[in-house]
């Protein structure tokens, strides 16, 4: 019988990204159109879109349970919403999660959403 060394677990309750073995990163998968975080390498959750003339539409949002009430969702948008600023183009946001986080929770964000 062979020792496997402990895996990290992103359940622990300390904050994410915080403590000495935790690392937090975010990454645009342009070619597939993607956005995911990852905390100590692990994907937690992913937003999905698809490309369209000066737009993005914004189709699915998803998170590992195991890390839901952090935060987790909240902070990937706003990367999203920030890699769309920068990149000047608009939001289509179908996905519920992000209609509701651009309209109820970030009105700053409000001037990204495409118009109808």
């Amino acid at each position: 019988m062979t020792e496997q060394a402990p895996q990290s677990d992103i359940t622990r309750g300390e904050p994410l990204g915080s403590g000495p073995t935790r690392t937090r990163s975010f990454e645009h998968l342009a070619d597939s159109g993607r956005f995911r975080m990852l905390v100590d390498g692990n994907e937690v959750a992913v937003i999905d879109y698809r490309r369209l003339p000066g737009k993005w539409n914004v189709v699915h949002t998803f998170t590992d349970p195991a890390v839901r009430g952090f935060g987790v969702a909240s902070d990937l948008v706003q990367f999203a919403m920030d890699a769309a600023r920068e990149q000047q183009v608009k939001i289509v946001p179908t996905c519920p999660y992000v209609q509701w986080w651009l309209t109820e929770r970030h009105p700053e964000y409000g001037d990204l959403i495409a118009a109808a």
